[in-house]
């Protein structure tokens, strides 16, 4: 720890390390900012997200529970009959909760239908998991179509251009360059990955430095659980990640989103967007899938990608139900919540050098707007993001756009006395 108050090296708690986390966010919306300035720093518009009110996801992504063990994501994996298959972050028990977790369950899961006689298969979710196993199984000369309820390919990877630049809303990072898969694929794309720093300042009243001693002791949870796991600390099973090993290396960004490495995914199957699946019935023969709109289809195998969420939501219907050890796990595991707030300033007015700016001393509850991502330092734009995390998330869910932004900017004006 530096005397100037800023954090060289890691944190008491890796962001990484602790909980294999991975961004997240549904989009509000995003308009011209036309309420109160940042006093003499004007706002040129925003991007809000809110995960845990979006309907295709109820959350970002998944953690293991006080309650659950590595074991319930193993009976989550399990398939039903070899005719029901399971895919997707919350599904791999290896690393969960990352988008390269998302990525090798899909393929893993592609294999498991590849050692049936399965020609006709459906897969429910175009995100990572989804597009990856399509990939796969047609690339195997399987007959395959993807169901996405949403208007758009990607789930939480979801990249947007509103405010002048790529800015991931949703899976910002990919954690651990060494052997992971998703750089193999960046590189097969020619795609940039931008390699960002730990460095931290803490910022308290007034725009003075505050040293991590002096920081107050709920801060680290906030930083390392609530931003990380979506979850508060007493809400995990920290047992659960003690010896849980991921990728080694730097983490890195993509200089031009996320969602560009989908490129590296197409191949010879079928997409139905704007398609919502509400049921699933297993017979002996055929899985038949009924849907929001149109009419029921029937397939030899399908493969579910959805979120935790919308498994615990019981959006879907399975007929019969799904197994006893299946549904508890379904139960028992968690589904957290990390949202955003980007801000895009006519200036920069923040610290120049530091990656992650924490601001403490908002006069607002513990959790809300108490970390940023100072993207200035990699893109050279006046954008910083705020993260909340959490229970904290949960409660800023339900306020409007204006009360979120007006928030931010309260806190921006405390730490940085503008």
């Amino acid at each position: 720890m530096q005397s100037d108050g800023s954090v060289s090296g890691k944190r008491e708690m890796n962001r990484r390390l602790i909980l294999q986390g991975v961004g997240s966010s549904l989009l509000l919306s995003f308009w011209p900012w036309r309420g109160v300035q940042a006093k003499n720093q004007k706002l040129l518009g925003y991007i809000r997200t809110n995960w845990s009110r979006d309907p295709y996801t109820y959350g970002s992504y998944s953690y293991i529970a006080k309650g659950a063990r590595r074991s319930d994501i193993r009976a989550l994996d399990r398939a039903i009959d070899n005719q029901v298959f399971f895919a997707g972050e919350a599904v791999f028990p290896k690393y969960n909760s990352t988008v390269h977790a998302a990525y090798q369950s899909g393929l893993r899961a592609a294999n498991s239908i590849l050692q049936g006689s399965s020609n006709r298969i459906a897969i429910i979710g175009a995100g990572m998991s989804g597009l990856a196993s399509a990939q796969k199984l047609s690339q195997n000369d399987r007959e395959v179509t993807v169901f996405e309820a949403r208007d758009r390919i990607g789930g939480r990877v979801w990249t947007d251009n509103r405010l002048g630049m790529p800015l991931d809303l949703g899976a910002s990072w990919i954690h651990g360059i060494n052997g992971n898969p998703l750089v193999d694929l960046a590189e097969e794309l020619d795609q940039q990955l931008i390699q960002t720093e730990e460095d931290y300042v803490i910022r308290g009243r007034d725009g003075r430095k505050i040293r991590e001693r002096d920081a107050p002791r709920w801060l680290e949870n906030v930083v390392s659980i609530q931003h990380t796991a979506g979850a508060n600390k007493d809400r995990i099973n920290q047992w659960a990640y003690l010896f849980l090993n991921d990728y080694d290396g730097p983490d890195v960004k993509f200089a031009d989103g996320y969602a560009g490495i989908f490129e590296a995914l197409k191949g010879n199957y079928k997409i139905k967007l704007k398609t919502v699946v509400k049921e699933i019935q297993r017979t002996q023969k055929v899985v038949t899938l009924g849907f929001e709109k149109i009419d029921n289809q029937s397939f030899d195998a399908v493969l579910v990608t959805v979120s935790l969420g919308v498994l615990k939501r019981g959006d879907i219907k399975f007929d019969p139900p799904l197994p006893e050890n299946k549904q508890q796990a379904i139960d028992r595991l968690g589904m957290g919540t990390v949202d955003k707030v980007y801000l895009l300033f006519e200036e920069q007015f923040w610290d120049l050098s530091a990656s992650w700016i924490a601001t403490p001393e908002n006069d607002l509850p513990p959790g809300q707007f108490n970390q940023w991502f100072n993207l200035y330092r990699y893109i050279e734009k006046p954008i910083i993001t705020a993260f909340n995390g959490g229970l904290p998330a949960l409660a800023l869910s339900t306020l409007s756009d204006e009360d979120i932004v007006q928030r931010a900017l309260q806190t921006i004006c405390t730490a940085y006395s503008i």
